[in-house]
């Protein structure tokens, strides 16, 4: 198939996707002005390696990934996994890897893949960390000893009078997304130390598996908090047999859910006053939130929030047995109380979705009609394993209090709303897709 794409687009091909290929490119007969490549499951590295190189000129978008072997080993050991994942051959970190000689290369994204060599042992190589406006990194070993590095690197480009001195080389990132299953002090202090190296930020998501190690999000965003448009802090929660943990904990470390609830927000609310995205947890199995009231609905400019943690399974809901819809009216008479006397909220689309890693990927294949075979298409996921869509309305009442008309939308309806196809940002499936 690459073959024939080669042959009969190659002078108009700049884009191309696929999960993994078989096998090498033969003949070096594979597309040679590419724009953008993406390989969610690269191997050996072999099928890549040779357009990589063909393509170094030309390639501003790259991701590459383990994702398959991502999948398998976190199904087997939830925590102690990265470690063992399967890493390309010892060439492909040594050429097709020396991402400094990508000239046009702007957007970055990793998942599975070791970092250890992309440290930067020379100027130069450090430098192409200055040009990067989009930097993705999931489930990589070597994330902490990286992220030390670049901030280093913007550093001694920001303060050291022995750096160059144009702006073609200041930090130009503009969209971090940061996913680890093993969180440690030592992510902590570089993904501190990495967020305060640089200002200016439009979007900023990370996810761990467990995020009580962190502190508040104030000390993630306050250098960028005036340009954030796009917030995403997401704390995976626990397998529904640890019923004992408290499953809807919100992102940080602190007390009670609620109380962690109201500082993040606040923080958020008071740090970036241009958000328009918001994707974090919600304490709901905490009813004392209702009586908390947050700076949430004094944001002119935040049409959309996703809650990245939907109970999933209603029968432990210590809230009842609410519908989807029910859970999604409760969420926004709480958070956005009767107001009186105010602006109208700027609140357009509120989602909410699964956070568990099986949520994301694990489903049955449906079987063909006659029981002869398995269809490519897979059943319909059960209501709470989805993420599900409102548009929100906002009217006074004749007493002068804004409420919600709250109605649920399909996903393709938020694509053309959103005007993103597929849909992307803060609703992004924030883990393999």
């Amino acid at each position: 198939m690459l073959e024939v794409l080669t042959r009969s687009h190659n002078h108009t091909l700049r884009h191309l996707a696929f999960y993994e290929l078989e096998s090498a490119p033969r003949d070096d007969i594979f597309p040679k002005n590419l724009q953008s490549l993406e390989c969610h499951n690269i191997n050996e590295g072999e099928s890549v390696e040779s357009m990589l190189s063909g393509n170094k000129t030309t390639l501003e978008t790259l991701r590459l990934g383990q994702e398959r072997h991502l999948i398998d080993g976190y199904s087997r050991s939830r925590l102690s996994f990265l470690e063992h994942l399967p890493q390309p051959h010892e060439r492909f970190f040594t050429s097709a890897y020396s991402l400094d000689n990508f000239p046009k290369l702007r957007d970055l994204s990793l998942h599975g893949l070791s970092l250890d060599v992309l440290r930067p042992d020379s100027i130069p190589q450090a430098l192409f960390f200055c040009r990067l406006e989009k930097l993705t990194l999931e489930s990589c070993p070597g994330s902490a000893e990286l992220l030390e590095s670049i901030a280093s690197t913007f550093h001694w480009v920001s303060s050291s009078p022995d750096a160059p001195r144009s702006p073609a080389i200041s930090p130009s990132l503009k969209h971090f997304s940061f996913r680890h299953e093993q969180p440690t002090n030592a992510i902590k202090d570089s993904m501190v130390r990495f967020l305060a190296s640089f200002a200016g930020l439009e979007s900023l998501s990370l996810l761990f598996e467990n995020a009580t190690f962190l502190e508040r999000p104030s000390t993630l965003i306050a250098e960028h908090g005036p340009t954030i448009r796009t917030l995403v802090l997401e704390s995976r929660i626990q397998p529904r047999e640890h019923l004992s943990i408290d499953t809807s904990r919100p992102f940080g470390v602190g007390g009670y859910s609620q109380d962690i609830w109201e500082e993040s927000i606040n923080d958020i609310a008071s740090l970036c006053p241009n958000i328009a995205e918001l994707g974090i947890g919600f304490p709901w199995n905490n009813e004392i939130i209702r009586l908390r009231r947050t700076l949430l609905p004094t944001l002119q400019h935040l049409k959309t929030i996703h809650i990245r943690n939907f109970p999933e399974n209603q029968v432990f809901s210590q809230l009842g047995d609410y519908t989807i819809k029910e859970y999604a009216t409760k969420f926004v008479e709480w958070v956005f109380p009767a107001l009186v006397g105010r602006n109208r909220p700027a609140l357009e689309h509120l989602a909410m979705g699964p956070t568990l890693y099986e949520s994301r990927w694990k489903v049955a294949p449906s079987v063909a009609p006659g029981g002869t075979g398995v269809q490519s298409q897979h059943r319909q996921l059960p209501e709470f394993l989805c993420t599900h869509h409102f548009a929100l309305d906002w009217a006074k009442t004749r007493f002068g209090r804004w409420s919600p008309l709250i109605t649920p939308v399909s996903e393709k309806l938020m694509e053309e709303m959103c005007e993103r196809k597929p849909l992307g940002g803060v609703f992004e499936q924030v883990w393999l897709k």
